[in-house]
């Protein structure tokens, strides 16, 4: 999802520009300058910077390496080719043996190889104001030639670049509006981090790294906000009553810019942190994480925040001192937390984070932060995973209840409602939980053996864990990327690995990644492929075609493969990132997408391992979707981990119909070995489903919290989280449940 100009940073805008016409007489004063109008399908960089606005929609240049930005050398401005002419409509290709880059729009056609001083346009060739350079492994172009070839007109002052089909004498007639530009498109300094002690004025450039959180209902109406602040690029860390009962978020920096919230990463009620991550990987710095355990009375601090809206007010005091609450640490400090700074960053005077502001009492001056320590394990995790695989969690649990509507004509569907309160269900026996000794990533069971096969996310290697020995018994080859989806099929291990990290911007050409065959026994590679996609979730049929799907590139593809030969059987067009669940018949996929709101579902027809037809469901927002999706193993229902329950039939009139409602769930597993039930959970309960009549007939309680659920014939497994008061970090188990 591309982070987009909100109304507001609009209506600021238009402010700001009223004043600088009262001001300043433009070259004609009595015109108001619209700034939606005048950037309508422009593209608008800045020299030395990675953020970049396409068509009014902010954007990075390259989310994947913040050193794209345009460059100026021998007084030529040169920008980066593959960016400007995507954001033009036209599609790049790259040719390696003759380092030449084709740009084709429509009957125009490009051509640009590295060193040479000219450039051909359908044909005919053209000079160069200076050669094409390669830099940070992406092709750069001389500005106005590449802008001129598409017939731009280009404009250039300042360290601005704007690339447009309007002439713009009034936008160089106005210095503010190009300095407002050169603010917004500003780029982000790293933290010249020295373990010296600063100055308040030192740590208060910080703010570059703190932000406005503000949370939104369902209806988009503000609920409130809150301050965040970066421990990685994307990801903020802040209180979890900021995030609570909300619906969506959005993220404002100093800088005026806006960044969506794709969802919760982590949280933790009781401590009263959260992270969250937004919908495109940001270029904001991450501030350095510092310790507690040291601090003193009397000790003096720097908090950053946004009491009342004032955005990044800086406040300082000192440590009055280090209170024990119940099982709780908290730092006592006099520096003011009021509405809007909850979740901001609190500084020791060497620039280091130290704790995160949660409350204030209005009479007393008794403000309190949560030691950093709490969050320490989630910074550690997360901060070494890539942007494109950190997964959020289902956002359902976070959004405000429903509101009731009785006098609707259609009424949702009804939950079946557990049939024992969570409180009284017996938890896993201590006997039935086994630790792993390294992060989950993904996991898959073996069918006959008490054996499941974890992706250990440290090593980027598969390890077989028998849980019953409490031992891995054996591991794989170490990968340069950790497999992101593993799958057992026909005695088989399947593994996909992409070769990059996922990108909405990574397109066709740029994608790639491999299907792995592991011998579930000894974990040496039987065999493997290249596939030319970013591999992210699959499905493989008892005949050995294998179905994966793209993690990249927006409108990607979908793609079957035959096990024996390799070859590429067919392709269809899907949504980056959707997840596929395989039909118990075997003649359909099912998925459902993850970056479109509403979301939507969609079916393919399948005949001997090829993708023969596909269709939407014929709902578009009636019902709430997750991501997560599962069929029940008699394939008649296709369930929604919002709750939704849905007709799985092969007839298009009668296929994804809705049918009621059960549970919300998190995750799901079922087996055609076992047509009479299968199981949900959420958070650590587990419910086990009558097919037939869609009832909870059991219950489950797991000691920690449900990663994946795993089951095949008879048995069932839980991968969970374990977080153990006073530990330092989290442990994941498998928990034997039947």
């Amino acid at each position: 999802m591309k982070m987009k100009m909100k109304m507001k940073q609009l209506l600021s805008v238009v402010l700001v520009i009223s004043l600088f016409i009262q001001l300043q007489p433009l070259v004609h004063a009595d015109e108001d300058i619209d700034f939606n109008e005048m950037f309508a399908g422009a593209i608008v960089l800045s020299i030395g910077s990675a953020n970049a606005i396409s068509d009014n929609t902010d954007l990075m240049i390259d989310e994947n390496n913040f050193r794209i930005t345009p460059f100026i050398k021998n007084q030529t401005t040169l920008v980066p080719l593959r960016f400007i002419s995507e954001n033009m409509g036209a599609s790049v290709a790259w040719e390696a043996k003759s380092s030449t880059a084709t740009i084709t729009k429509g009957s125009k056609k490009i051509q640009i190889t590295l060193g040479s001083s000219k450039l051909k346009i359908n044909g005919l060739s053209y000079p160069l104001a200076a050669p094409a350079q390669y830099k940070e492994g992406r092709v750069f172009v001389p500005l106005r030639v590449i802008g001129e070839a598409f017939g731009k007109k280009v404009f250039y002052e300042r360290g601005i670049i704007v690339i447009s089909d309007l002439v713009m004498p009034q936008l160089g007639q106005n210095t503010e509006l190009i300095d407002y530009l050169r603010f917004v498109l500003a780029p982000f300094d790293k933290d010249p981090y020295t373990g010296r002690t600063l100055s308040v004025e030192q740590i208060a450039k910080l703010e570059q790294s703190v932000v406005l959180l503000e949370s939104f209902d369902r209806e988009g109406a503000s609920l409130g906000f809150g301050t965040a602040f970066a421990v990685g690029y994307g990801l903020f860390l802040t209180n979890y009553h900021v995030i609570a009962d909300s619906s969506s978020y959005l993220i404002q920096t100093g800088k005026d810019r806006y960044y969506d919230v794709d969802g919760v990463v982590a949280y933790n009620e009781e401590a009263d942190l959260a992270i969250v991550k937004t919908s495109i990987r940001t270029n904001i710095p991450p501030l350095r994480i510092g310790s507690s355990l040291k601090l003193a009375k009397g000790q003096a601090i720097v908090a950053i925040g946004n009491p009342e809206g004032l955005q990044n007010t800086v406040s300082t005091g000192i440590v009055s001192g280090i209170r024990t609450m119940g099982a709780d640490r908290l730092i006592q400090i006099t520096a003011p937390i009021t509405n809007g700074s909850s979740g901001g960053p609190l500084f020791n005077r060497i620039g280091e984070v130290i704790g995160i502001n949660t409350m204030g009492a209005e009479q007393g001056s008794l403000n309190f932060s949560v030691p950093i320590e709490y969050a320490g394990s989630w910074i550690s995790v997360y901060s070494k995973k890539s942007f494109y695989n950190i997964q959020v969690l289902n956002q359902d649990q976070f959004r405000e209840q429903e509101p009731t509507e009785p006098d609707e004509v259609t009424e949702p569907p009804t939950p079946t409602e557990p049939i024992e309160e969570p409180s009284t269900i017996p938890v896993t026996p201590e006997e039935n939980v086994h630790s792993f000794p390294f992060i989950v990533r993904e996991a898959v069971v073996d069918p006959a053996k008490p054996i499941v096969y974890a992706v250990n996310e440290s090593e980027s290697r598969i390890v077989a864990y028998n849980y019953s020995e409490n031992k891995s018994t054996t591991v794989s080859e170490i990968f340069n990327r950790p497999p992101q989806k593993l799958y057992y099929a026909n005695g088989e291990l399947y593994a996909i690995i992409a070769n990059a990290d996922y990108s909405s911007y990574r397109f066709d050409d740029m994608q790639g990644g491999k299907v792995v065959v592991f011998d579930p026994v000894t974990l040496q590679v039987k065999d493997q492929w290249n596939v030319r996609i970013d591999p992210y979730d699959m499905a493989v049929d008892r005949k050995g075609h294998v179905y994966i799907a793209s993690g990249s590139g927006q409108w990607t593809n979908i793609i079957s493969y035959d096990r024996q030969t390799k070859a590429e059987l067919s392709a269809a067009t899907i949504r980056n990132a959707s997840t596929i669940a395989l039909h118990p018949a075997e003649d359909r996929i099912y998925a459902v997408n993850s970056d479109t709101s509403p979301r939507d579902m969609e079916m393919f027809s399948l005949n001997e391992g090829k993708i023969t037809a596909g269709y939407d469901s014929p709902y578009h927002g009636e019902y709430k979707l997750s991501t997560i999706i599962g069929l029940t193993p008699d394939g008649q229902y296709l369930l929604n981990g919002y709750g939704g329950v849905f007709t799985a039939t092969n007839n298009r009139e009668s296929n994804m119909q809705h049918a009621g409602g059960i549970n919300t769930f998190d995750v799901m597993t079922s087996d055609p070995v076992r047509k009479d039930l299968f199981f949900t959970g959420k958070g650590q309960t587990i419910s086990q489903y009558d097919t037939a009549t869609l009832k909870v007939t059991q219950n489950f309680r797991t000691k920690g919290t449900l990663i994946e659920l795993l089951q095949t014939g008879n048995k069932l497994v839980a991968i969970t989280k374990i977080s153990t008061a006073g530990a330092p970090m989290s442990q994941y188990a498998v928990e034997e449940i039947l």
